[in-house]
């Protein structure tokens, strides 16, 4: 397998940045909270000495007068769905690892040195240059993102990934827990080359199955796959509410955050919606259903919405609010064919690898050729192209 991997380093300040700029010289740090305790979620690159998951009151003691903002997980969710739509409209398969990375599968794209210099600069321009990704080339998915993070930002970096070439690198770079990695630093294994001279036995015997994997990995071997991104025929989403409501003000705003979650997961999807409805349960096991056809492909959100906020306005119900639903009860393709980017590429290396396998069962020479030209401004037809075989 062959997979790309881009990080997005910082990915909620960079989102913050871009709709707020003036903020873009500020010390910034963006807080959550992890049960009932406030935690520092990410920060700008002009704070040092802290990490994720800090308090926040313990980072106020050593940071004065920083920029506090706190997580807007909704406005987050949209612009990574940005990104995604980009990428599938170029791939076919990818999957999201939460905001740190997005893995890319290229298995069926020619890896040679022109062909990934070209397919490196498709994704980079398919990310906007504020995030300042890195991107890595390599043989699996975790060797991929080791490769990226040797990659500089907006830059990309092909790793290959043999006992050899990788010897140097920390044990900090494996792709296990960070207790399993302080255990074989304090066991003086510090690099894959101190770990790849014992045998697996060894490594087997002091921390199980796992060692076994570590063995192969620092010996060149990554076998790991990407779990791609599954669009669903069928979208819901559904909001439920602390306390039963009947205040139409947080209803409609209710209401207006679902269909926005819903029109952004059909336009990932390349979709356009057929039948949306609105489900809101009443307090008591009643429900109330509102559903909407469209007659033409357009993403009408206003449509949507204009219609949804007139009947919930007008509409009694019969007692408070538990929760409401938005469904997407029919979707269908865009008009026409979306042509892959890489179509023509992935022709050529299908063809070269039955051409392989031909030359591989015969014993002869690949009985296809292609026309070149030679001297394509010869007075002499016959000099103007040429017959080569194809695979040369």
């Amino acid at each position: 397998m062959k997979v790309a991997c881009l990080i997005f380093p910082n990915f909620k300040i960079k989102s913050e940045l871009k709709r707020r700029p003036d903020l873009s010289n500020r010390q910034i740090l963006i807080s959550g909270f992890n049960g009932n305790k406030e935690v520092v979620l990410d920060y700008t690159n002009n704070i040092k000495g802290i990490s994720k998951g800090f308090l926040l009151k313990d980072v106020l003691l050593e940071i004065k007068n920083p920029i506090i903002l706190k997580e807007d997980e909704k406005y987050y969710s949209h612009v990574q769905q940005e990104l995604i739509k980009n990428l599938l409209n170029l791939f076919d398969f990818i999957e999201v690892d939460q905001y740190k990375c997005i893995y890319i599968d290229v298995s069926d794209l020619p890896m040679y040195s022109s062909g990934r210099i070209e397919i490196a600069e498709i994704i980079l321009s398919a990310i906007p240059e504020y995030f300042n990704v890195h991107l890595g080339f390599s043989t699996g998915k975790y060797s991929s993102y080791i490769a990226a993070l040797l990659a500089s930002p907006d830059n990309f970096k092909a790793l290959k990934f043999n006992k050899k070439n990788i010897g140097k690198l920390s044990t900090y770079l494996l792709p296990v827990s960070d207790d399993f990695k302080t255990r074989m630093h304090s066991l003086g294994l510090t690099e894959f080359k101190k770990i790849s001279d014992l045998k697996r036995k060894h490594l087997l015997f002091q921390f199980g199955k796992t060692g076994g994997f570590i063995w192969d990995f620092v010996n060149g071997i990554d076998e790991s796959k990407i779990n791609p991104l599954q669009l669903k025929e069928n979208f819901s989403k559904e909001i439920e509410f602390h306390e039963t409501t009947d205040n139409y003000d947080v209803l409609i705003v209710a209401m207006e955050s679902l269909v926005l979650e819903g029109f952004t997961l059909l336009q990932a999807a390349n979709k356009y919606p057929i039948k949306i409805s609105l489900i809101c349960f009443v307090f008591g096991g009643s429900k109330w259903i509102k559903s909407i056809t469209f007659k033409t492909h357009e993403y009408d959100k206003e449509y949507a919405v204009s219609i949804l906020k007139r009947t919930l306005s007008s509409y009694v119900f019969s007692g408070p609010i538990e929760k409401m639903r938005i469904q997407i009860d029919d979707a269908e393709y865009k008009n026409g064919l979306q042509l892959n980017l890489f179509s023509q590429m992935r022709k050529e290396s299908s063809l070269k690898k039955a051409i392989g396998k031909f030359k591989s069962r015969f014993s002869m020479e690949s009985p296809v050729y292609t026309i070149r030209d030679f001297e394509p401004c010869s007075r002499i037809p016959e000099r103007r192209q040429i017959l080569v075989r194809y695979d040369s």
